[in-house]
């Protein structure tokens, strides 16, 4: 039984003891790593467009004072200070806007330049982003982090609602046989484990590229053709697809199976990748009606 006295003790303990962050404020990184703050992120840098999306989808776009290059979604991420881009991040401008979050794409953003961020005392936050099912879990997590649970869980339940309806609607289709092309020249495209690879199978696509050749590999026009796909995409500002229309045999070409998606859809890993996912459906089912 204990005496007043050891209680009295206990509770000072308990009272000089450190307070602990929030639950609220806590999210796994892609390494595994728990973060948690003592309060909703004030000042963020985002560190690839897709996540500049995110954080506003989840309420906290006003409060990035720094992002990559070519965050332009929403309109308002246009006025957001630019901090770098894919050729390399301005570290000396990321530390002088003092942020108490760095968010990251561990696909995208080099671990030296993560490395060296935490180095300069900066909190990072590590993200992942190879498929579908990662758009929901960062929204909830970044919505944690900032303060945002309640419209980052609308958003991700949002966009797992739609993932499931569009994915159920082409589960039976006739299968196609397609390619992507991210780039023309050099000719780069997409490996089995790319989202975009992903969403070509929800829509009943079989992505021609099936070798382990990492996820952007380089390809040669002639094995495309030897391929025969029936439906060849690309999203600006990759768009110059007439180039396919001198093998009048290729199905893509016969049978208008040169597809140009909306920009940045389903080229970013983010809320919108659900928008990509519905559009290139929507296409590949034009060109099965059009073929014989």
């Amino acid at each position: 039984m204990r005496t007043a006295g050891s209680l009295l003790v206990a509770l000072l303990v308990l009272l000089a003891s450190p307070a602990a962050p929030a639950a609220d404020h806590c999210a796994t990184g892609v390494d595994g790593d728990r973060l948690c703050l003592p309060a909703p992120a004030q000042r963020i840098v985002s560190l690839a467009p897709h996540l500049t999306e995110m954080l506003f989808a989840v309420g906290a776009g006003e409060r990035v004072v720094g992002a990559v290059a070519y965050s332009d979604y929403p309109e308002a991420a246009r006025e957001i200070p630019e901090i770098g881009g894919y050729r390399g991040l301005d570290l000396e401008r990321i530390v002088r806007l003092q942020p108490d979050l760095v968010v990251a794409w561990a696909d995208g953003n080099l671990p030296a330049d993560l490395e060296r961020l935490e180095r300069l005392g900066l909190t990072v936050f590590s993200t992942p982003g190879r498929s579908f099912q990662d758009v929901p879990k960062t929204l909830r997590q970044l919505g944690r982090l900032t303060g945002g649970e309640s419209q980052a869980d609308a958003a991700a339940d949002d966009f797992v609602s739609r993932l499931e309806y569009w994915t159920a609607r082409y589960r039976d289709p006739p299968r196609l046989k397609g390619f992507f092309e991210i780039w023309p020249s050099p000719l780069v495209t997409v490996g089995p484990r790319h989202y975009i690879s992903e969403a070509m199978d929800r829509c009943g696509i079989d992505n021609i590229v099936t070798d382990g050749l990492g996820d952007t590999p380089t390809w040669s026009e002639e094995a495309v053709v030897r391929a025969a796909p029936d439906l060849i995409i690309t999203s600006p500002p990759a768009r110059d697809l007439d180039r396919w229309r001198r093998w009048q045999d290729l199905p893509a070409a016969r049978f208008d199976g040169l597809l140009v998606l909306p920009a940045d859809v389903l080229m970013r890993a983010g809320p919108r990748l659900v928008d990509g996912l519905q559009a290139l459906c929507e296409m590949a089912d034009q060109v099965r009606e059009r073929q014989p």
